[in-house]
């Protein structure tokens, strides 16, 4: 495997939990849009994760977002392997 590893991509919460889909028209229901970028420089460094919170339902109550958070979670976790940075653009 040939290193630095890169992908991007696009995770939404609905009502049901996380959808990982990258590409538009994106899903229905959805209630935010998080943008993803990983990157592992080698095989023996963690991978780096950011995501960017990039769309938010207009309108939506924030106790409602921190329900669905509280229920689901983030899409992707650290581990011990793996940083995960979260950043709110909306």
């Amino acid at each position: 495997m040939e290193y630095p590893k890169i992908e991007r991509g696009y995770f939404h919460l609905l009502s049901d939990g996380w959808l990982r889909q990258d590409q538009t028209p994106f899903p229905e229901g959805r209630v935010e849009t998080w943008a993803y970028e990983t990157e592992q420089p080698a095989e023996d460094a963690k991978e780096r994760i950011c995501l960017s919170r990039t769309w938010k339902k207009p309108g939506i109550a924030a106790e409602q977002l921190d329900a669905l958070h509280a229920r689901f979670g983030e899409p992707i976790l650290p581990t011990t392997s793996r940083n995960v940075t979260l950043e709110c653009e909306i």
